[in-house]
């Protein structure tokens, strides 16, 4: 599934009722003033950068999932799947159990941390800052509770 619609709906249901039916509504016109002849732009757009972001975290939950998974780590893979599904992703199929060092795991989920806080940070809709920022938060209390 390409990011581009996962993040427009989510953006979408974040808006106030009339403006996402603005939006709605001014998406299909065509105001008429382009003639026949008139050719479609030749750039491609920029992709939306919170669209970008959400790539970006979509990535390293997948490389904590995975590791987690390789690790046995059951409440760290359901933590990933869930905030994977958050962010409309697809959770990868984990691969065989095999030993991990718990420090590597560790540092798996510090990375990661930070990563989310940084996109929280670098996000331009509130929501997905918020939803980052509550990541992070689950990811720093899952750290917390393993060395408690």
């Amino acid at each position: 599934m390409p990011a581009g619609p996962r993040l427009a709906r989510r953006t979408t249901l974040a808006l106030p009722a009339g403006v996402a039916a603005g939006l709605v509504a001014v998406a299909g016109c065509d105001d008429g003033s382009r003639s026949p002849g008139d050719a479609a732009p030749t750039s491609t757009p920029e992709p939306d950068p919170d669209v970008v972001l959400v790539d970006g975290v979509l990535e390293e939950l997948d490389q904590a999932l995975r590791l987690a998974s390789a690790a046995g780590a059951v409440d760290l893979v359901a933590l990933h799947r869930a905030h994977i599904e958050a962010l409309d992703g697809t959770p990868p199929v984990p691969g065989p159990r095999r030993r991990v060092d718990a420090a590597a795991v560790r540092g798996r989920e510090r990375r990661l941390q930070a990563h989310l806080v940084e996109a929280a940070v670098a996000a331009a809709s509130g929501a997905l800052a918020g939803l980052l920022a509550s990541m992070s938060a689950a990811v720093a209390q899952r750290l917390a509770s393993a060395h408690g």
